[in-house]
């Protein structure tokens, strides 16, 4: 996987298999849930899965 730390402080995640995107995509579904907590509080994550649209799609967590 390729990760990048961003201007704004964000975490990018870009799956560089079809292996890396299925773990991502599952780990992202099981551990990325944050319903109920306020935009303050989110990780400034964010998953891209545009080369791998049946293992996620796109998440965006939190930040500008």
């Amino acid at each position: 996987m390729k990760t990048t730390i961003q201007a704004n402080g964000a975490l990018l995640i870009v799956p560089e298999s079809d292996l890396e995107a299925y773990a991502l995509g599952k780990w992202s579904k099981e551990n990325l849930v944050l319903t109920g907590i306020d935009d303050a509080s989110r990780p400034k994550i964010m998953i891209n899965m545009t080369e791998y649209p049946d293992a996620l799609g796109v998440v965006l967590m939190g930040g500008n």
